[in-house]
């Protein structure tokens, strides 16, 4: 029997599924009651087994208990389950203030790609954006660093590891939302410390080798001067087209092909007298840089570095534990500009618009390339605040031009002002040399 009378009191005991309920009949004073008490027991065990093989089939079918509190996650955030795969193509096809050129879109997607390649040949369960974890990002960034990218294993510079890991958290930035992460895996990972190797200016030794190599290379011929008088990159004289020009106001406006930033300024006259000269036969200005450019960019490069190193240019240098760093090739040239438009005082705030970069830091950083002589030249248009002892290099126009300012400070100032007032100007002033 399933009820019975204890003493003064009703109990239950019953069995399901192997195992044994049982416990007084709370309130009740007659069989009837203790019956129906019992009888919701039983109801309410049956219940609590149903949920808990419901709770069982959940975490089967799910596999892992990852699974399930991943199942949950989503549920509770709204978000859906993206794969690897579509990724970037998702996080590219969403709204964007700037929209980036081909080159650097394709560039960015390889990134991608290598991140995704590395983690399916690592961990093959994680296939969605929610799989990946810190770790994993940590350790695509120590592959970075020892041995390269993962499908083009060689050494890379920490400026590169830097882009890729960009690249990378960029994709789950966009996507973060969508696919209901709590946050972005990639936050917080520790790049390794930059060491870079700057461009260098070509020395004028070197821009003689350079012009006179010109005659003989009509490729780089075109390269280089349009380089040497306009700032643009590689890809963007290899793409300059037309319509990017007005010959009217000598003037070149066009988004730049890495970055989308504007170019937006005015010609030199060598610059205009040279694209005048050029025939126009298609879209570009430079139809055979064009067609090589945009079949395999890293070929116009490879002509660029063969050009100077034939004339005894070294473009490279070689630190311990790294790949060789170019640090003189066509880019050098847009450094040469910035630097010369700054040293013959054009505003930092012009020449950002004619490189068109985002940034007046960026621009100081090409235009700051201060040698010694230009240094020297610089102090010594400083004029002296205290005139001290004769040198012993000074000269007679020197000594004159001291014991005159000797002589100033020494007098009182009526008798300076009665000299004066005495000196007669000149009718004509004498013209100062160029």
């Amino acid at each position: 029997m399933s009820v019975f009378k204890r003493g003064k009191n009703f109990h239950y005991r019953f069995m399901l599924a192997g195992k044994t309920f049982s416990g007084p009949c709370v309130g009740c004073s007659n069989i009837t009651q203790a019956t129906k008490f019992e009888a919701d027991q039983r109801r309410i065990a049956q219940e609590n087994r149903a949920a808990l093989k419901q709770a069982e089939e959940d975490i089967r079918k799910n596999k892992t208990v990852k699974a399930l509190v991943e199942n949950y996650r989503r549920e509770l955030s709204g978000g859906s389950l993206i794969a690897l795969s579509d990724a970037y193509a998702l996080a590219a096809a969403k709204p964007s203030r700037r929209v980036p050129g081909a080159e650097y879109a394709a560039l960015r997607e390889s990134y991608w790609n290598d991140f995704v390649a590395f983690l399916k040949e690592t961990d093959p369960d994680v296939v969605n954006l929610s799989d990946i974890r810190k770790s994993h990002c940590e350790a695509y960034v120590r592959l970075l660093v020892d041995e390269g990218r993962f499908l083009d294993p060689k050494l890379i510079a920490p400026k590169t590891v830097k882009e890729i890991v960009a690249a990378c958290k960029w994709v789950i930035s966009r996507l973060e939302e969508d696919a209901g992460l709590i946050h972005n895996p990639w936050n917080n990972v520790v790049l390794p410390a930059p060491n870079p190797v700057g461009r260098e200016l070509f020395t004028p030794d070197e821009l003689q080798k350079i012009w006179d190599g010109m005659a003989r290379d009509t490729f780089c011929r075109s390269l280089f001067f349009i380089a040497a008088n306009s700032g643009l990159t590689e890809g963007d004289i290899c793409t300059l087209e037309w319509k990017d020009i007005d010959f009217t106001t000598s003037w070149i406006r066009r988004s730049r092909r890495k970055t989308g930033v504007d170019i937006d300024g005015p010609m030199l006259p060598d610059l205009v007298g040279y694209l005048s000269s050029l025939p126009r036969t298609s879209e570009y200005v430079l139809p055979e840089h064009a067609r090589m450019y945009l079949a395999n960019s890293t070929s116009v490069s490879r002509k660029v570095k063969r050009f100077l190193e034939d004339l005894g240019i070294v473009t490279t240098v070689k630190r311990p534990g790294m790949h060789a760093v170019s640090v003189k090739d066509l880019h050098s040239m847009r450094h040469v500009f910035a630097y010369r438009a700054k040293k013959y005082g054009i505003p930092d705030s012009y020449i950002k618009k004619l490189l068109g970069h985002n940034t007046l830091l960026m621009t100081q950083h090409y235009a700051d390339h201060c040698n010694e002589d230009d240094f020297r030249a610089a102090v010594k248009k400083l004029p002296a605040l205290f005139v001290g002892e004769r040198g012993a290099d000074e000269t007679a126009e020197t000594i004159t031009r001291r014991r005159l300012a000797e002589l100033a400070y020494s007098l009182p100032l009526e008798q300076v002002q009665q000299i004066l007032l005495g000196l007669e100007p000149p009718a004509e002033l004498p013209k100062l040399p160029e």
